[in-house]
């Protein structure tokens, strides 16, 4: 008796043991197939034609099409620039409009030990070294004679300006560094690039030029002088002979 319920009670046990287990015979396979879900649904035709009864349809415009194009692609709106760029424009033409020599260097990665460098070598020449923003630039020379420089206004640049035109001074303190090249710029007035600048570095100094031009004048002056009392001397020769002669014929 104990050995056929101690039996019934194991069997019990497998019986449970047997369908917590998983199978594949167990498990439900579906017959259908996979739902297309690329391909949507077709609408209701109810609703279908409530919706294309509420569609938004935009109205016909009568006017000309040079009316329209015109008023589709409307100008932009100017705007003021900032205060701080204003006022940095307006200093930065007080320091340039009262320059004779203003070089425009195209900086290629300057490091500030560089910069120091460069500014210690043109300080010691009477030359001052200024870093403005294009930008800045550009509205501070609108509207002055220093406006001819815009072509020169492209990338990173770094001004040398000077009271004096320092060309010559210029270009042997800059001559060594590698890492800035002259674009040109403005000596007295007149816009010049970097071969017009490095040809008028060459000239003689002005107070040299200016004593040539004065020998030049007073050499023509004697000349024309010397020409002036030649003619006279000859005139009263030739009238002193013919004096002479009419005074020997007559006797």
């Amino acid at each position: 008796m104990l050995c056929s319920r101690m039996a019934s009670g194991a069997f019990c046990k497998c019986s449970k043991l047997r369908v917590s287990v998983w199978l594949p015979s167990l498990t439900s396979v579906r017959s259908m197939k996979s739902v297309n879900t690329r391909t949507p649904r077709p609408m209701h035709i109810t609703r279908a034609k409530l919706m294309e009864l509420t569609k938004y349809k935009k109205p016909k415009d009568n006017r000309p099409l040079a009316e329209q194009c015109s008023m589709r692609y409307k100008p932009k709106a100017e705007t003021k620039p900032p205060p701080v760029e204003v006022f940095m424009a307006n200093q930065c033409r007080e320091q340039m409009l009262s320059q004779s020599l203003i070089a425009a260097f195209h900086n290629e990665g300057l490091t500030a030990e560089e910069m120091s460098i460069i500014r210690r070598r043109l300080r010691k020449v009477g030359i001052t070294v200024k870093m403005y923003n294009n930008k800045v630039m550009r509205m501070a020379l609108l509207g002055t004679r220093l406006e001819n420089m815009s072509p020169l206004l492209v990338g990173q640049n770094v001004y040398a300006v000077s009271d004096k035109p320092l060309v010559k001074e210029l270009l042997k303190a800059t001559k060594k560094i590698p890492k800035i090249h002259l674009l040109g710029g403005l000596v007295e007035n007149r816009l010049m690039s970097a071969k017009q600048m490095a040809e008028f570095s060459q000239l003689p100094e002005k107070r040299v030029l200016q004593g040539e031009l004065a020998g030049i004048l007073s050499q023509s002056v004697g000349s024309t002088y010397s020409l002036l009392q030649r003619h006279q001397q000859t005139l009263v020769t030739n009238l002193s002979q013919w004096i002479k002669q009419r005074q020997e014929t007559s006797i």
